[in-house]
């Protein structure tokens, strides 16, 4: 099980840097317009308008800052898919190492088991 979600958590992060890579050009635009966006009015309900502006100014500031690291930021992006493929076959080696310990020294304490008895 831990196998499993491991593997489907590194394929969906791959998956989304890969995406994040081939994006480029059209995700600085997209940052950019995400600035411009408006306050919608029902977070005024949720939450004091001072602090909805205070965390609306700290988003902003934000994306302005990762726009400014975009063109370095986008080639390394498709160097995170297979770092992430590496360090899943890490985690698993040592996942199987783990197991074979774990089935070791169960298989020794049966064999302590069965001849003490």
């Amino acid at each position: 099980m831990v196998a499993l979600l491991w593997t489907v958590f590194i394929a969906v992060s791959a998956a989304l840097a890969d995406w994040l890579a081939g994006q480029g050009g059209q995700l600085q635009g997209g940052m950019q317009a995400l600035t411009q966006w408006p306050m919608p009015a029902w977070i005024g309900l949720w939450l004091d308008p001072a602090l909805a502006e205070t965390l609306r100014a700290s988003v902003v500031w934000s994306v302005e800052a990762l726009a400014a690291f975009m063109p370095w930021i986008v080639p390394l992006l498709e160097w995170v898919a297979p770092l992430l493929w590496v360090i899943w076959a890490i985690a698993m080696a040592v996942l199987v190492a783990l197991a074979g310990v774990g089935l070791f020294v169960i298989g020794r304490l049966r064999g302590r088991a069965t001849a003490m008895a």
